[in-house]
């Protein structure tokens, strides 16, 4: 299979995936303006806070089992043998995740002090265990789905949480007034959706039956990646714990002349947090590239892992990757400030403007999840090795340094601080990561091409951001042309691709 068939493949997997991760991150766009004219930043800090202990939650919830039944679904010559895999990962899912549960309220009193929530508050976590426990047992189903190529399925699947979710969500703000506690409601009933609609593949490969010595060699596969979805959570989300404690001072100085003219705008860090939660859904464009992409390119690498090309057809498709991410980092980069200022009826605007407050941390944003994708680049290696144990490695660096920054740099300089100590932090596990695995599985990347696309994309990014000329949509579309005649003269793509691409 050539170059191009294979490559061909994985961006239409990575296409089919993309719709129910679009419409889902899209949908998550479209419900913040909802959600900016409906609460107040405060109170969608709240939101925000719970939403980031769910990253730090799933990780110990699921403790890598999706990515060791990949592993090990994978390597089965025969259907008793997946099924055995199968029910092996959903019996300890289901008992752990319950046991989970049983703990998180039993201590609900010190989860929320560690959290920072409210006691009026603390009745969230018990939507939060149902949440954890129905998305849980969805894991090695939809990872089942995504092994046997059955990305439609999938997707619809997906398509279904969703809209059930945004219906849900405004019956319950609407229709029965139930304030931020309807967008737990809404997410635990789309959870519950999701797994009935997934019971047909219990049906067919769930077995009363549970493997010890195989569930052993799952977790000795999967734990590792506990410590380093730990790490992970603590780069991509500490911030919001960090802002949340901002004094009231500290706010007024950074930003008092911005929030003090709103009636009733508060100056904890509360308010930040909301403001900062929200600019960061702009980054969702980005954030979806990422994901749609180690959806399909997990069980790609796996599949032509002994493939005799295999390592420079990786090499390929990294440049390819970083060209089309950078694309869309300088396209929501241009057009934030115009997106978030589209007008609605009755004059106002698609975001609340209390929330433009921090629309300067959004090309931060997306350049961090250009990196987290380099990460799931150079994880190939590793997962293929069987070397999983380097993620720890690279996720504590990773967390260290993002805690450090943010320690360091949040109390004085607040959302700008926070936003760059996560994106280096994801450019620092990267580095880290590609250091290690190279040592046992290297791959020819071509560095040239790749450094010649980041001095493209950062000389058109600084002309923007110093010409105000350039600060108009025509110009910025404009800007946008100009990249990709440069992938054409970098060579990162060649005409002749683009005629088979279009069947001309």
């Amino acid at each position: 299979m050539s170059f191009s068939t294979r490559i061909k493949k994985l961006a239409s997997e990575t296409a089919v995936y993309g719709i129910s991760s679009v419409v889902g991150r899209m949908v998550g766009f479209a419900l913040f303006p909802l959600y900016s004219h409906v609460f107040p930043p405060d109170e969608y800090g709240i939101v925000s806070i719970v939403f980031a202990a769910f990253i730090f939650l799933n990780v110990v919830y699921q403790y890598g089992m999706e990515s060791a039944f990949l592993k090990y679904a994978s390597e089965c010559t025969d259907p008793a043998s997946r099924q055995a895999t199968f029910s092996t990962a959903v019996v300890s899912l289901l008992g752990t995740s319950v046991l989970f549960s049983l703990l998180l309220i039993g201590f609900r009193e010190v989860v929320g002090a560690v959290l920072g929530l409210p006691a009026a508050w603390l009745s969230l976590l018990y939507y939060a265990t149902l949440i954890l426990v129905l998305d849980t047992l969805t894991v090695v189903p939809f990872a089942a789905l995504r092994l046997e190529n059955r990305a439609w399925r999938f997707a619809v699947i997906r398509m279904v949480n969703i809209g059930v979710n945004v219906g849900m969500n405004l019956v319950l703000i609407f229709g029965f007034d139930r304030g931020i506690e309807a967008v737990f409601i809404a997410n635990a009933v789309a959870s519950a959706v999701s797994l009935v609609l997934l019971l047909p593949a219990f049906r067919g490969a769930f077995r009363p039956a549970f493997d010890r010595v195989l569930w052993r060699q799952m977790l000795h596969f999967g734990l590792p990646f506990v410590p380093g979805g730990l790490g992970y959570a603590v780069t991509e989300r500490i911030n919001l714990f960090f802002l949340a404690r901002l004094p009231p001072d500290t706010v007024l100085a950074l930003y008092g002349d911005r929030i003090a003219p709103q009636p009733g705008a508060p100056s904890d860090g509360s308010y930040v947090v909301g403001v900062f939660s929200g600019c960061l859904k702009l980054a969702v464009f980005m954030m979806l590239v990422t994901q749609m992409f180690r959806y399909a390119w997990q069980p790609f690498f796996l599949q032509h892992a002994r493939d005799d090309d295999a390592r420079p057809l990786f090499a390929r498709i990294f440049t390819l990757y970083t060209a089309g991410a950078l694309f869309v980092v300088l396209a929501v980069s241009f057009f934030a400030s115009e997106l978030v200022a589209l007008p609605l009826p009755g004059g106002r605007r698609l975001v609340q403007e209390a929330y433009w407050l921090g629309l300067f941390i959004v090309p931060v944003a997306l350049l961090g999840y250009l990196f987290q994708g380099w990460y799931y680049n150079f994880s190939a290696g590793a997962y293929i090795e069987k070397k999983t144990r380097y993620f720890v490695h690279c996720t504590v660096v990773g967390s260290v340094a993002s805690v450090g920054l943010n320690a360091w740099l949040v109390p004085q300089y607040g959302m700008i601080a926070a936003v760059w100590a996560t994106t280096l932090s994801y450019a620092l596990m990267a580095l880290v990561l590609y250091v290690l695995v190279r040592r046992f599985y290297a791959v020819p990347y071509d560095w040239g091409r790749v450094l010649g696309l980041g001095v493209l994309a950062a000389a058109l990014f600084f002309a923007w951001r110093t010409v105000p000329a350039l600060q108009h949509t025509w110009a910025e579309a404009g800007l946008l042309v100009l990249y990709a005649a440069g992938l054409f003269g970098l060579r990162v793509v060649s005409p002749a691709m683009v005629l088979r691409r279009t069947g001309a």
